[in-house]
């Protein structure tokens, strides 16, 4: 009597165990016919390089790396630099700086955003169109992430988009705004198996572009995301 309790205790076990994992695989199975997901999403953004017309000095830096800025402010003074003084003997000018109002004009930004680089310093002696400062729009911030070649042809512009970031607390809503037309490759850095050279095996992939339903101002270019495009509504087959 004990033996077929325990015989039937491990058989009740064993059941449950199947029909766990049954229900497992199920789930994982039509998850993926619901779902395509990626975990290559970038966080990209409208950046403008701002620069000076002029070259010479920077004698002022008005604004640093998260600062907010309208279109016109002043991002940076620029004192110009100007003939000083001339040799009678060789006609060459000396070129210098007067440190006169007049000879100072300010870098303004082209469009309202936020600064999201600085490469320069108060003093630096610049060019004219050399970098000063990077100006991001935060109204215009959107996701890219590659899709393997085999998944692409479930997905559409338009299907609704889960966007997650590791340092937000909740997730992000979207959708498929664009899948280019042209393929790109992952590449591996292990070689395959049983092979002794360095040659990576290529994956292709599709470059997706995906809008954001609500714009948070917490967001960073570059960032790295997951995202979860729903391929399939729930009341479908």
């Amino acid at each position: 009597m004990r033996k077929i309790y325990w015989i039937s205790l491990v058989v009740t076990g064993l059941t449950a165990v199947i029909i766990g994992a049954s229900l497992f695989s199920y789930g994982r199975w039509d998850n993926s016919r619901t779902f395509v997901s990626s975990n290559t999403g970038q966080i990209l953004a409208h950046q403008v390089q701002v620069g000076s017309v002029n070259a010479g000095r920077i004698v002022v830096m008005h604004l640093d790396v998260g600062s907010p800025v309208v279109e016109g402010q002043a991002i940076a003074t620029v004192d110009i630099a100007t003939v000083i003084s001339r040799s009678e003997i060789t006609d060459t000018a000396k070129i210098g700086f007067r440190d006169v109002q007049d000879q100072r004009v300010d870098v303004v930004a082209p469009r309202s955003g936020v600064i999201s680089a600085r490469w320069v310093e108060e003093g630096d002696t610049v060019i004219a169109g050399q970098r000063i400062a990077t100006l991001m729009d935060p109204r215009e911030i959107w996701v890219v992430a590659n899709i393997d070649q085999g998944e692409i042809e479930r997905i559409r512009p338009g299907q609704p988009v889960e966007v997650e970031v590791n340092y937000l607390d909740r997730k992000l809503v979207g959708r498929v705004e664009m899948v280019s037309p042209v393929t790109g490759d992952t590449s591996s850095l292990m070689p395959e198996r049983g092979s002794s050279s360095n040659t990576r095996k290529v994956r292709p992939v599709v470059p997706i572009r995906i809008s954001l339903d609500i714009i948070d101002r917490s967001l960073i270019p570059g960032s790295s995301a997951t995202i979860k495009i729903r391929i399939r509504q729930p009341e479908e087959d």
